[in-house]
C-alpha cells in the first residue's frame, strides 16, 4: 500500500491509540442551516481560541472508520491471488533445491517461479495504485466533513482560532516513550495542556457522525475500537449537515 492509504489507515490507528477526555462547553451545530447564535460576551478584540483532537475524530468518527475498513478490506480480497502466487512460488523454490528433483523439473519450475514473479509484481502495482487513488478520495472527503463541522463550531461560539492537534489519554498511552517522544519532537505547535472548557473533540465527534453517517463496520473488516474515557459527552445534535 502507498503512502496515501498507509496514512489514513494510519490516522486512524494513531486514534484508536491516542484519545483526549473531552468536557467542552462549546455548542454544537444543529440541522442543515445553524441558527446564528449570539458570540461569548467577552472583548471582541481579544482572541478566543479552542482545539480538538484530531486522533480522536478520526477514530470515533464513524465514516473514517467505516472507509478504513472498508479499504483494509478491499486491500484483502485484492490480495487473495498474491498470497496464492507467493504459496506457489515458495513450494516451487524449495522443491527445485531437493537434489532428487531432476533437472527437468527443475527448468519447469525455474520457468513457472520466473512468470509468477511477474504476476505478482503486476498485481501487486495494481493493488497499490487502487488503494491509493481510493485512499487520496477517501482523506479529501474527510477532511471536508471535518472542516466543515469546526468552521460551523467556530462560528456559533465566536472562536477566532481553531486548533487540531493528536494526544494520549489512557494511564498506559501517556507513559508511552514513543509517545512522549512524539511530543518532544513535534511538527507544529503541540499544546502541553488544554483546559477542557476549550476542547472540542466531543463536539465535533458527536455532529460528525449526526450530520454524515455512515453504516456499521463490518465485524470481519476491522476489530472494534477501545471505548472512549474521559468526562461526559456533549448529547449528540440531529438534523442533516448544512448544504
Amino acid at each position: 500500500m502507498k503512502r496515501t492509504s498507509a496514512y489514513l489507515t494510519g490516522l486512524l490507528g494513531f486514534g484508536g491509540m491516542l484519545l483526549l477526555a473531552s468536557g467542552s462547553n462549546a455548542q454544537a451545530p444543529a440541522g442543515a442551516t445553524p441558527p446564528p447564535a449570539a458570540a461569548p460576551a467577552a472583548n471582541a478584540a481579544r482572541p478566543t481560541i479552542a482545539v480538538f483532537n484530531m486522533a480522536a475524530v478520526m477514530r470515533d468518527y464513524g465514516k473514517a472508520k467505516y472507509q478504513v475498513a472498508m479499504l483494509n478490506k478491499k486491500r484483502n480480497d485484492m490480495s487473495k491471488d498474491l498470497m496464492a502466487w507467493r504459496a506457489e512460488y515458495i513450494k516451487l523454490q524449495q522443491e527445485s533445491q531437493d537434489p532428487k528433483v531432476i533437472v527437468d523439473v527443475r527448468e519447469q519450475n525455474a520457468k513457472r517461479m520466473v512468470a509468477l514473479a511477474r504476476q505478482i509484481e503486476d498485481r501487486d502495482r495494481e493493488v497499490n495504485k487502487t488503494l491509493n487513488e481510493d485512499a487520496t478520495k477517501i482523506i479529501s472527503q474527510l477532511y471536508d466533513d471535518i472542516k466543515t463541522v469546526v468552521d460551523k463550531t467556530a462560528e456559533m461560539n465566536g472562536y477566532h482560532i481553531v486548533f487540531a492537534y493528536p494526544d494520549a489519554v489512557t494511564k498506559e498511552e501517556q507513559d508511552s516513550a514513543m509517545v512522549k517522544e512524539l511530543k518532544l519532537k513535534p511538527p507544529a505547535a503541540s499544546p502541553f495542556y488544554v483546559a477542557k472548557h476549550v476542547d472540542l473533540t466531543g463536539v465535533v465527534i458527536q455532529t460528525l457522525n449526526a450530520w454524515y453517517p455512515s453504516p456499521a463496520v463490518p465485524a470481519d473488516a476491522m476489530a472494534p475500537a477501545p471505548a472512549p474515557m474521559g468526562g461526559p459527552a456533549p448529547a449528540p445534535m440531529g438534523g442533516p449537515a448544512p448544504k
